[in-house]
């Protein structure tokens, strides 16, 4: 017996040292997953409405019916554009079985005021009792 057959040399690797892609594919998936569960995202309803800013802003409930207006003038409900008579008339659907929800404007500032005030009157025509007009909170 040679002493060869006692301790067997290890074969040489000749190869180029690699590095396994596998895990490095799992720390990506973790990292996307981690990163989809964990954002927030602003809630946005389409309108770019700057409105003006009051001192008083104080929040809104949920039981308020919100009318927007666009720096054109144009009139929003529920996303919709909306006429003077549309507003009249939807309100008056609305406010049938609560007649004490309370119509919300959310103007922009750049509205003019006569469309600021046909939006007015077109509420106060389909029978809203409580008209407020949104702001934000004014900065220093």
């Amino acid at each position: 017996m040679s002493t060869d057959d006692l301790c067997p040399m290890p074969a040489v690797n000749t190869g180029k040292p690699e590095i396994s892609m596998a895990p490095l594919v799992d720390i990506v998936f973790l990292l996307l997953i981690f990163f989809m569960v964990t954002t927030v995202f602003p809630e946005n309803d389409g309108l770019l409405i700057e409105k003006p800013s009051s001192e008083n802003a104080a929040a809104l409930d949920n039981e308020h019916v919100i009318i927007k207006l666009d720096r054109q003038g144009i009139a929003y409900m529920e996303e919709r554009p909306v006429t003077a008579d549309d507003i009249k008339r939807l309100l008056e659907i609305e406010l049938t079985s609560k007649p004490q929800r309370a119509v919300t404007i959310h103007a922009d500032r750049r509205a003019t005021t006569e469309s600021l005030i046909d939006v007015i009157d077109a509420a106060k025509a389909g029978g809203a009792r409580q008209l407020g007009i949104a702001t934000d909170e004014k900065r220093d």
